[in-house]
Protein backbone atom coordinates (compact mmCIF):
# COMPACT_ATOMS: atom_id res chain seq x y z
CA UNK A 1 0.00 0.00 0.00
CA UNK A 2 1.66 3.22 -0.88
CA UNK A 3 0.15 6.07 0.41
CA UNK A 4 1.20 9.97 -0.16
CA UNK A 5 0.15 13.51 2.17
CA UNK A 6 -1.03 16.14 -0.15
CA UNK A 7 -0.17 19.68 0.95
CA UNK A 8 -1.67 22.36 -0.63
CA UNK A 9 -0.20 25.56 0.19
CA UNK A 10 0.14 28.82 -2.11
CA UNK A 11 2.30 30.85 0.14
CA UNK A 12 5.90 31.90 1.33
CA UNK A 13 5.36 32.14 5.02
CA UNK A 14 3.34 30.18 7.16
CA UNK A 15 1.10 30.99 10.08
CA UNK A 16 1.52 29.88 13.74
CA UNK A 17 -1.14 27.60 13.33
CA UNK A 18 -0.09 26.31 10.22
CA UNK A 19 3.08 25.94 11.75
CA UNK A 20 1.81 23.64 13.96
CA UNK A 21 -0.42 21.97 11.45
CA UNK A 22 2.91 20.80 9.44
CA UNK A 23 5.10 20.11 11.93
CA UNK A 24 2.51 17.86 13.37
CA UNK A 25 2.24 16.24 10.33
CA UNK A 26 5.92 15.73 9.41
CA UNK A 27 6.17 14.75 13.31
CA UNK A 28 3.35 11.70 13.00
CA UNK A 29 3.25 11.03 8.90
CA UNK A 30 6.98 11.84 8.28
CA UNK A 31 7.26 7.79 7.65
CA UNK A 32 4.97 8.64 4.64
CA UNK A 33 5.83 10.60 1.73
CA UNK A 34 4.82 14.31 2.13
CA UNK A 35 3.86 16.05 -0.68
CA UNK A 36 3.39 20.15 -0.68
CA UNK A 37 1.30 21.18 -3.80
CA UNK A 38 1.79 24.63 -4.77
CA UNK A 39 1.69 27.42 -7.51
CA UNK A 40 5.32 26.80 -9.79
CA UNK A 41 8.04 29.27 -8.93
CA UNK A 42 6.39 29.63 -5.09
CA UNK A 43 9.53 28.07 -3.63
CA UNK A 44 8.51 28.01 -0.07
CA UNK A 45 11.12 28.44 2.68
CA UNK A 46 9.65 26.45 5.46
CA UNK A 47 10.25 23.58 3.12
CA UNK A 48 11.31 20.57 5.51
CA UNK A 49 14.20 17.93 4.53
CA UNK A 50 12.32 15.32 3.22
CA UNK A 51 9.47 16.80 1.97
CA UNK A 52 8.41 17.24 -2.07
CA UNK A 53 7.51 20.03 -3.93
CA UNK A 54 4.41 19.02 -7.06
CA UNK A 55 3.98 22.56 -8.88
CA UNK A 56 0.47 23.53 -10.35
CA UNK A 57 -0.29 26.60 -12.47
CA UNK A 58 -0.49 29.67 -10.12
CA UNK A 59 -4.25 30.16 -11.48
CA UNK A 60 -5.53 27.86 -9.28
CA UNK A 61 -4.60 29.24 -6.09
CA UNK A 62 -5.87 32.52 -6.52
CA UNK A 63 -9.15 31.84 -4.79
CA UNK A 64 -11.20 29.07 -3.31
CA UNK A 65 -12.62 28.80 -6.88
CA UNK A 66 -9.81 27.68 -8.17
CA UNK A 67 -9.10 25.93 -5.61
CA UNK A 68 -11.91 23.26 -6.32
CA UNK A 69 -11.78 23.54 -9.91
CA UNK A 70 -7.96 21.73 -9.46
CA UNK A 71 -9.46 19.52 -6.65
CA UNK A 72 -11.68 18.33 -9.72
CA UNK A 73 -9.58 18.07 -12.23
CA UNK A 74 -8.12 14.83 -13.38
CA UNK A 75 -4.34 15.99 -14.12
CA UNK A 76 -4.12 16.83 -10.46
CA UNK A 77 -4.92 13.09 -9.61
CA UNK A 78 -2.64 11.86 -12.46
CA UNK A 79 0.53 13.09 -10.91
CA UNK A 80 -0.36 10.86 -7.75
CA UNK A 81 -0.78 7.57 -9.39
CA UNK A 82 1.51 5.62 -8.24
CA UNK A 83 0.06 6.27 -4.36
CA UNK A 84 -2.65 3.60 -3.81
CA UNK A 85 -4.35 6.77 -1.78
CA UNK A 86 -3.23 10.21 -0.90
CA UNK A 87 -4.16 12.30 2.14
CA UNK A 88 -5.12 16.07 1.62
CA UNK A 89 -3.88 17.73 4.21
CA UNK A 90 -4.46 21.51 4.50
CA UNK A 91 -2.65 23.48 6.88
CA UNK A 92 -5.75 24.33 9.41
CA UNK A 93 -6.10 20.86 10.25
CA UNK A 94 -4.12 18.38 13.05
CA UNK A 95 -2.94 14.93 13.06
CA UNK A 96 -3.52 13.17 16.48
CA UNK A 97 -2.43 9.57 15.88
CA UNK A 98 -0.94 7.40 13.09
CA UNK A 99 -3.81 5.14 12.12
CA UNK A 100 -3.04 6.21 8.39
CA UNK A 101 -2.46 2.67 7.17
CA UNK A 102 -5.71 1.21 8.83
CA UNK A 103 -7.85 4.03 7.16
CA UNK A 104 -6.59 3.02 4.01
CA UNK A 105 -7.08 -0.65 4.19
CA UNK A 106 -10.92 -0.12 4.93
CA UNK A 107 -10.61 0.29 1.18
CA UNK A 108 -13.11 3.16 0.90
CA UNK A 109 -12.47 5.58 -2.37
CA UNK A 110 -13.36 8.73 0.08
CA UNK A 111 -13.55 9.66 3.60
CA UNK A 112 -13.63 13.48 5.06
CA UNK A 113 -15.16 15.12 8.28
CA UNK A 114 -18.58 14.70 8.41
CA UNK A 115 -21.01 17.98 8.49
CA UNK A 116 -22.43 17.75 11.82
CA UNK A 117 -25.92 19.46 12.78
CA UNK A 118 -27.51 20.56 15.86
CA UNK A 119 -30.96 20.01 17.08
CA UNK A 120 -31.24 23.58 17.23
CA UNK A 121 -30.06 23.88 13.36
CA UNK A 122 -32.02 20.80 12.19
CA UNK A 123 -35.11 22.64 13.91
CA UNK A 124 -34.39 25.82 11.89
CA UNK A 125 -34.28 23.23 8.90
CA UNK A 126 -37.91 22.31 9.23
CA UNK A 127 -39.26 25.86 9.97
CA UNK A 128 -41.16 27.20 7.18
CA UNK A 129 -39.23 30.08 6.42
CA UNK A 130 -35.66 29.09 7.45
CA UNK A 131 -32.83 30.96 5.76
CA UNK A 132 -31.55 30.82 2.48
CA UNK A 133 -27.87 29.74 4.10
CA UNK A 134 -29.66 26.89 6.08
CA UNK A 135 -31.41 25.59 3.40
CA UNK A 136 -28.40 25.54 1.13
CA UNK A 137 -26.55 23.81 3.74
CA UNK A 138 -29.26 21.30 3.99
CA UNK A 139 -28.39 18.79 1.97
CA UNK A 140 -24.95 18.06 3.56
CA UNK A 141 -25.77 18.08 6.73
CA UNK A 142 -24.49 14.29 8.78
CA UNK A 143 -22.67 13.31 4.85
CA UNK A 144 -19.15 12.35 4.77
CA UNK A 145 -17.26 14.78 4.55
CA UNK A 146 -15.30 17.84 4.24
CA UNK A 147 -12.47 17.64 2.36
CA UNK A 148 -9.63 19.84 4.30
CA UNK A 149 -8.60 16.57 6.11
CA UNK A 150 -9.37 13.37 3.45
CA UNK A 151 -7.95 10.14 1.95
CA UNK A 152 -8.65 9.97 -1.50
CA UNK A 153 -8.12 6.72 -3.59
CA UNK A 154 -6.20 7.81 -6.49
CA UNK A 155 -7.23 5.59 -9.13
CA UNK A 156 -10.85 6.28 -8.89
CA UNK A 157 -10.78 10.08 -8.25
CA UNK A 158 -8.67 9.95 -11.78
CA UNK A 159 -10.90 7.95 -13.63
CA UNK A 160 -14.24 9.67 -12.32
CA UNK A 161 -12.46 13.00 -12.52
CA UNK A 162 -11.78 12.26 -16.48
CA UNK A 163 -14.93 10.84 -16.83
CA UNK A 164 -16.81 13.64 -15.66
CA UNK A 165 -14.68 16.35 -16.94
CA UNK A 166 -17.06 18.09 -19.17
CA UNK A 167 -19.90 17.79 -16.63
CA UNK A 168 -17.54 19.29 -13.97
CA UNK A 169 -16.52 22.59 -16.83
CA UNK A 170 -20.18 22.85 -16.90
CA UNK A 171 -20.78 22.48 -13.21
CA UNK A 172 -18.01 24.78 -12.13
CA UNK A 173 -19.66 27.66 -14.30
CA UNK A 174 -23.69 27.18 -13.67
CA UNK A 175 -24.22 29.18 -10.77
CA UNK A 176 -27.89 27.09 -9.90
CA UNK A 177 -25.85 24.26 -8.91
CA UNK A 178 -23.53 25.79 -6.86
CA UNK A 179 -23.24 23.41 -3.95
CA UNK A 180 -21.48 21.04 -6.40
CA UNK A 181 -19.20 23.54 -7.49
CA UNK A 182 -17.05 22.99 -3.66
CA UNK A 183 -15.17 20.20 -4.54
CA UNK A 184 -15.29 17.98 -1.51
CA UNK A 185 -19.66 18.37 -2.17
CA UNK A 186 -19.14 17.31 -5.60
CA UNK A 187 -17.25 14.54 -4.53
CA UNK A 188 -19.56 13.67 -1.39
CA UNK A 189 -23.32 14.04 -2.64
CA UNK A 190 -22.82 14.58 -6.90
CA UNK A 191 -20.29 11.57 -7.21
CA UNK A 192 -22.44 8.41 -5.03
CA UNK A 193 -25.81 9.55 -7.19
CA UNK A 194 -23.56 9.16 -10.46
CA UNK A 195 -21.48 5.62 -9.10
CA UNK A 196 -23.50 3.54 -7.37
CA UNK A 197 -20.00 1.99 -6.25
CA UNK A 198 -18.18 4.85 -4.97
CA UNK A 199 -18.03 3.82 -1.22
CA UNK A 200 -17.96 6.40 1.55
CA UNK A 201 -18.85 5.55 5.25
CA UNK A 202 -21.40 6.93 7.09
CA UNK A 203 -20.75 9.52 9.52
CA UNK A 204 -20.60 8.01 12.50
CA UNK A 205 -17.35 5.85 11.32
CA UNK A 206 -15.80 9.08 9.36
CA UNK A 207 -16.33 10.95 12.97
CA UNK A 208 -13.39 8.51 13.81
CA UNK A 209 -11.26 9.35 10.71
CA UNK A 210 -11.62 13.32 11.23
CA UNK A 211 -13.78 15.94 13.32
CA UNK A 212 -15.10 19.57 11.73
CA UNK A 213 -18.06 20.72 12.49
CA UNK A 214 -19.12 21.10 16.11
CA UNK A 215 -16.23 19.89 17.47
CA UNK A 216 -17.86 19.33 20.92
CA UNK A 217 -21.32 17.41 20.38
CA UNK A 218 -18.78 15.27 17.54
CA UNK A 219 -16.63 14.56 20.10
CA UNK A 220 -19.53 13.08 22.34
CA UNK A 221 -20.86 11.40 19.78
CA UNK A 222 -17.46 9.60 19.22
CA UNK A 223 -18.06 8.48 23.03
CA UNK A 224 -15.37 11.48 23.90
CA UNK A 225 -12.46 9.55 21.51
CA UNK A 226 -10.01 11.82 19.81
CA UNK A 227 -10.03 10.66 16.07
CA UNK A 228 -7.29 10.45 13.70
CA UNK A 229 -6.99 13.83 12.83
CA UNK A 230 -9.54 17.22 12.61
CA UNK A 231 -9.96 20.49 10.15
CA UNK A 232 -11.01 23.57 11.37
CA UNK A 233 -9.06 24.01 14.42
CA UNK A 234 -8.72 27.53 14.84
CA UNK A 235 -11.91 28.72 12.92
CA UNK A 236 -12.80 31.31 15.57
CA UNK A 237 -16.36 29.84 17.01
CA UNK A 238 -14.11 26.33 17.87
CA UNK A 239 -10.78 27.76 19.11
CA UNK A 240 -11.69 27.70 22.78
CA UNK A 241 -12.79 24.03 22.10
CA UNK A 242 -9.68 22.57 20.35
CA UNK A 243 -6.24 25.25 21.70
CA UNK A 244 -6.33 22.78 25.12
CA UNK A 245 -6.38 19.51 23.36
CA UNK A 246 -3.96 20.61 19.92
CA UNK A 247 -1.66 22.27 22.90
CA UNK A 248 -1.53 19.04 24.81
CA UNK A 249 -0.92 16.72 21.61
CA UNK A 250 1.47 19.27 19.77
CA UNK A 251 3.87 18.71 22.86
CA UNK A 252 3.75 14.80 22.94
CA UNK A 253 6.85 12.72 21.99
Amino acid sequence: MKVAIVIPVYKNKLSKTEEFSLNQCVKILGDYDIILACPSGLNPIYQRSGVKIEEFDPDYFQDIQGYNKLMLESHFYERFLKYDYILLHQLDAFIFRNELISWCDKGYDYIGAPWIATNSIISKILQPFNSKSIKRRKPIFFKVGNGGLSLRKTKTFFKISEKLKNDIKIQLTEKKHEIYAIEDVFWSLKVPTLFSDFSIPNYKEALKFAMDRKPALSLKMNNNELPFGCHGFDKPKVTDFWKPIIEREYQKK
